[in-house]
């Protein structure tokens, strides 16, 4: 396949792209409880988002299909072929969160950037995705391989859907998802979620009372926004002790603000909202402010739930004040998010763990250091079974090779092999990785506030996304 045959053809597919992709992200495929049904198993903005995909497949002729109104496919290549290409993708975004400055589900283009709540993560690589498919049908391209763009609908929270799409079609034999860098991720961090729950008795008292504490949208996501309601302290006092801690930590952005209300004081921190993959490249607002409560004299189970929190938790990011410190030569070091974190005074309250972690360690050992590192609290510590293992594929593997040279065919350059502490459908797929779309050099906005993806990324993510799918339709 060389560049006078279709690598100049790519710029021509621009506009309707853009188009598309702008019809998507308006879409707010947020999960919902509220309006899911048989029809609509994660809520019926879900369900728009991937029929919205199936209606473009209809469009332009491609074949598609739907398994359990939860995974749409869209394919080309011989039906009867026995290998099976899967470039697994996902509709589904993450709450919007705090801090925008645009309307997250109006696309908002700038330049050469647009921004929209899910354009990062991944709506755009989705729809690069089902172009470079397009462009390889529009041309009528042999391929000895059956091609599929598999399009999820619940990835950023349980993985619940593929098991109904791999019941039904099977595994793909090879793959990737285009989820993160134009680096070759063959290796990712398995996935373990633990609650720690309890309940508090306190009915009231008169020294300082921690009423409610708030924070966080995902357990996969870096809280941007914690809210406490404290009694039994003077607003003078609290007002001058949060100055002095924001000055104390001028340098990283961090703002709060004190509000009276009729039961008391509302503190808010405002951190910074990022991917619970990155917990280093966020702030998280809930720690930051369990750290600033702790100067004062709380008791029972509000002190020890905010020394966790403001102590133990806080800019722990490698999980090594909660005795969870691991490190493997090859995929690295286990990374640590405290992402869901609530206290009621006289309810119920918790806070998760959502950890990544390499090859060497398993959610059993976790689970006891965590019950030893919190048991001040009272609690009960339950992981959550997502069965997210660590994945690798061997580096000298015909698919990794494959989109090694994919790339270095369009750029004339050089990409290279990555483990993730992140999480993508191509650890679902024995042979497969996470490839694209963003370039290596570029800073992600995945899972924050004014999520934006660079339109500049188009002519070369698409030639390598055309390039890459192509080769393996024809691998063996």
């Amino acid at each position: 396949m060389s560049e006078s045959s279709w690598q100049k053809m790519v710029p021509n597919y621009y506009e309707q792209w853009l188009k598309d992709l702008k019809t998507l992200v308006k879409i707010p495929s947020v999960k919902s409880t509220q309006t899911s049904d048989k029809s609509h198993p994660y809520g019926v903005a879900v369900k728009q988002a991937l029929d919205q995909m199936l209606s473009f497949a209809a469009r332009d002729g491609l074949r598609f299909g739907c398994v359990a109104d939860r995974v749409g496919y869209i394919e080309y290549g011989p039906e009867a072929a026995s290998e099976t290409v899967g470039i697994l993708v996902h509709v589904d975004v993450v709450p919007v969160g705090d801090g925008w400055t645009s309307f997250p589900f109006e696309p908002e283009q700038q330049g050469h950037f647009l921004t929209g709540r899910g354009v990062d993560d991944m709506k755009a690589s989705t729809m690069l995705s089902y172009y470079a498919i397009k462009l390889i049908a529009d041309q009528n391209l042999a391929v000895k391989n059956k091609i599929r763009l598999i399009i999820g609908t619940d990835e950023e929270n349980d993985w619940s859907d593929m098991p109904y799409y791999f019941q039904t079609e099977g595994v793909p034999d090879i793959g990737f998802s285009p989820d993160g860098e134009f680096v070759v991720e063959n290796a990712e961090a398995g996935i373990a979620n633990f609650m720690v729950a309890f309940s508090d008795t306190t009915q009231g008292q008169d020294n300082a009372t921690l009423l409610k504490f708030d924070a966080g949208v995902a357990g996969n996501v870096v809280p941007g926004l914690a809210v406490a309601t404290i009694t039994g302290i003077d607003e003078p006092i609290v007002t001058k002790k949060i100055d002095y801690f924001l000055k104390q930590n001028a340098d990283v952005g961090l703002k709060a603000t004190v509000k009276t209300l009729s039961n008391g004081l509302e503190i808010k921190m405002i951190g910074k909202q990022a991917h619970g993959s990155t917990p280093d490249v966020g702030l998280n607002a809930g720690t930051y402010l369990a750290n600033f409560l702790t100067q004062f004299d709380f008791t029972g189970e509000a002190a020890a739930f905010l020394q966790i929190l403001g102590c133990t938790a806080h800019l722990d990011y490698f999980g090594k004040k909660m005795g969870l410190a691991f490190n493997q030569a090859e995929m690295g070091p286990l990374v640590v998010n405290y992402g869901l974190q609530k206290f009621a005074t006289g309810g119920d309250g918790y806070f998760s763990i959502n950890i990544r972690y390499p090859i060497g360690i398993t959610e059993k050992q976790m689970l006891t250091i965590i019950q030893q590192s919190v048991k001040a609290l009272h609690s009960s510590v339950t992981v959550k079974k997502d069965g997210l293992l660590p994945h690798l594929t061997p580096k000298n593997d015909a698919v990794i090779e494959t989109l090694l040279a994919s790339y270095e065919t369009v750029m004339g350059q050089p990409t290279m092999l990555h483990y993730s502490t992140g999480a993508s459908y191509g650890r679902l797929i024995k042979r497969g990785a996470a490839f694209g779309t963003r370039f290596a050099w570029q800073t992600t906005t995945a899972h924050q506030a004014n999520e934006k993806y660079d339109l500049e990324n188009y002519p070369k993510a698409m030639a390598i996304l055309v390039e890459s799918i192509y080769r393996l339709g024809n691998i063996k």
